[in-house]
């Protein structure tokens, strides 16, 4: 059954009342890093422009037709003679140039030092403020900016997420995270912040007591031709039609384990992604399916039972809101619908019971709220 989806002002502390669960799990996808880094489509654009400049490419109408990202991109890679290594070096090259343009050159030898570490102490604090610098101008525009100090916030209040899961190739999210600890956490007689977050790449990933597993779902991209041990886990990319077809067809999966316990044990709180990932659709179903016949076998009576929050923009055409509230119903996930990305970060508060605070990094121009007409 079809639950309705929510406006935001409508929005309680779920995440906070919820009493049957381990707690939550934060799950984005490569809206939260929009404008400044491509989406998957225009990555596929990009590819064949650079490498295959001979081609034309009408991106939209294949799109149209109904092919997935990781299919255009593995149409690119199929159309040059490239190794994995150096079309992986390719893909990193054009994710990241509209961010590196925006950067003065001397700078990003500081910034690409602080994408690749895997430990706060591993940069200098000379780096992490140069980083600051971009981050309050450049990184003003994203998703990811917006919803960092909700979830420093959530960790004050003892309701930090269980993990969270990427399904981003860059570490856009976790940096800006780690930048703002060394803000408000650094002094002369500290000179890092205690390590909040874990970035795992794989499974053999070391994940220390009490931090957060910040997890690359579909593998990181390396930054530059120097990349050190642990910075990137190209083995674990998703972004070829190939390698998505393996995850697939392997139920035990290191990524499918991963988001199956997510789904079986804590609320989910999609924030840009679309949920057409046919993986992802198959393990939240997977997983509500179970947990509707288990309440029926212990006789709870329930013709819906909502798991997880999906935010996202409500479309242009209203009439295509309850049909999209009905293609995730089966997933156990509803809908907060939001007027414009700047209210992300509100939904998210909204959900952990967090009131705004009128900080430099959370302080936007909202539009009047309106209530969702049926």
């Amino acid at each position: 059954m079809t639950k309705k989806g929510l406006a935001v002002e409508d929005v309680s502390s779920f995440l906070v009342s919820s009493s049957d669960k381990a707690g939550w799990t934060l799950c984005i996808g490569a809206g939260t890093s929009t404008p400044l880094f491509p989406d998957w489509f225009s990555l596929a654009d990009n590819l064949a422009q650079q490498l295959i400049p001979d081609k034309t490419l009408n991106i939209e109408y294949l799109k149209k037709s109904g092919f997935s990202p990781d299919a255009l991109i593995q149409m690119v890679k199929n159309s040059t003679s490239l190794s994995d290594a150096d079309f992986s070096q390719c893909m990193s090259d054009i994710l990241y140039n509209r961010f590196r343009s925006k950067i003065d050159e001397r700078d990003w030898n500081s910034i690409s030092k602080v994408l690749q570490t895997n430990f706060t102490t591993n940069c200098s604090l000379n780096n992490w403020r140069t980083f600051s610098k971009y981050r309050d101008t450049i990184l003003t525009s994203t998703t990811a900016y917006r919803i960092a100090p909700v979830i420093l916030e959530a960790i004050a209040r003892d309701q930090a997420p269980k993990a969270i899961l990427s399904f981003n190739a860059e570490p856009l999210l976790l940096v800006i995270l780690n930048s703002l600890l060394f803000d408000n956490n650094t002094d002369a007689h500290h000179p890092a912040p205690k390590k909040v977050f874990c970035k795992v790449i794989n499974s053999l990933s070391s994940q220390g007591h009490k931090q957060i597993p910040y997890i690359f779902c579909h593998g990181l991209l390396p930054i530059g031709t120097n990349s050190h041990a642990f910075s990137s886990s190209t083995d674990k990319l998703v972004f070829l039609e190939e390698e998505y077809l393996k995850i697939a067809n392997n139920s035990f999966s290191w990524q499918a384990t991963t988001f199956l316990n997510a789904c079986t044990t804590q609320h989910i709180v999609f924030i840009g992604t679309s949920l057409t990932d046919p993986n992802m659709r198959r393990w939240l179903s997977w997983a509500h399916s179970n947990r509707m016949n288990e309440m029926q076998y212990n006789g709870i009576e329930s013709k819906s039972s909502t798991q997880h929050y999906w935010i996202r923009k409500i479309p242009d055409d209203k009439t295509t809101v309850p049909w999209i509230e009905a293609i995730v119903a089966h997933l156990g996930v509803r809908i907060i619908w939001i007027e414009e990305w700047t209210q992300s970060s509100l939904a998210l508060e909204k959900l952990l019971g967090i009131k705004p605070k009128n900080n430099k990094i959370t302080t936007q121009t909202k539009k009047p709220r309106k209530k969702i007409k049926r």
